[in-house]
């Protein structure tokens, strides 16, 4: 896994060639890809995970030109290059992209229900290639890439069957007409600036069902607690329940996708930082029963906060 260290020296090397001035520079977020802020050239820097593909990096500025010429802000390319900035020492081969920093202020959910709408309603760019939306695949492919003993025998099977009752349940679904999606909407990827609200961070930006962005939402209700008066704000923003599309089935359907990614996510996680492992094994265990919400998970950041 990335560390801060390996990451801040590929950001200091790059953002001088760039013409960016990196001193003082601050990590915003860890994970799979670091986020770093330059306060002296009002830039931000993303590391993006060993392994990533140039043209993996170079989209996410494409979708963001894109957005923009559909009236939706997003982030603009800084540097002497629009195209990620190559980083070959230390241990990766290593991309880091550029762009304005846009402040950290979060918007009302109302806005955010707004933005999201409107994502929805553009219609598909073909021009921009972007990948179906195939969330089984991802997370199965996932599962199989986990350290050895991450599960038990019997973890794994049961996984694994829930992931092929998922597809099956998936490809019965009457999806209505594919959007543009945003795959990971929220407070930390809308942010509220002097000129309106901006999306950030499009690494799973993809065609798939609109009903997935909204059901984001619901989830941090049920999962996370999140007030449920600000999932009905969503709803009055956006125009729509996703808890009731096709009575109630499709926000059941898409559960224990939810569920399995969400602990994918803290169990990858927890390689790097010790300190989640305690909340990926309360999520794996939700999984594995699959009880009735609430499920009263704690985030990454209040876990990683209640640490320190």
């Amino acid at each position: 896994m990335l560390t801060p260290a390996e990451s801040c020296t590929a950001v200091v090397t790059t953002a001088w060639r760039q013409g960016l001035d990196p001193r003082e520079a601050v990590l915003l977020q860890e994970g799979p890809h670091h986020t770093w802020r330059l306060p002296k050239s009002g830039a931000v820097a993303k590391v993006w995970r060993p392994g990533t593909e140039s043209a993996t990096a170079f989209r996410d500025a494409r979708i963001a030109l894109w957005l923009r010429r559909n009236g939706i802000l997003a982030p603009r390319a800084v540097g002497n290059s629009a195209f990620p900035a190559p980083y070959s020492g230390g241990r990766y081969y290593l991309h880091v992209t550029y762009t304005e920093d846009l402040g950290d202020r979060r918007p009302s959910m109302a806005v955010l229900a707004d933005v999201m709408r409107r994502l929805h309603r553009l219609d598909v760019p073909l021009r921009l290639g972007l990948p179906r939306f195939d969330p089984v695949t991802r997370l199965a492919r996932r599962v199989m890439e986990l350290p050895p003993n991450t599960l038990s025998h019997d973890q794994e099977v049961h996984v694994r069957g829930l992931l092929a009752d998922a597809r099956v349940a998936w490809r019965s679904v009457p999806w209505p007409d594919p959007s543009v999606i945003h795959g990971d909407p929220g407070f930390t990827n809308c942010l509220l600036t002097q000129r309106g609200p901006a999306l950030i961070d499009f690494e799973l930006t993809e065609v798939g069902p609109a009903l997935w962005d909204q059901a984001v939402f619901a989830w941090r209700r049920d999962a996370f607690g999140m007030p449920g008066s600000e999932f009905e704000e969503f709803v009055a923003g956006y125009g729509a329940d996703v808890t009731e599309h096709d009575d109630g089935r499709t926000y059941r359907i898409l559960t224990p996708i939810f569920a399995i990614s969400a602990w994918l996510y803290l169990a990858e996680a927890a390689r790097s930082e010790p300190e989640l492992q305690s909340e990926a094994d309360r999520r794996l265990a939700t999984v594995l029963t699959l009880p009735a919400f609430p499920w009263g998970w704690e985030s990454a950041t209040d876990v990683k906060a209640a640490a320190r």
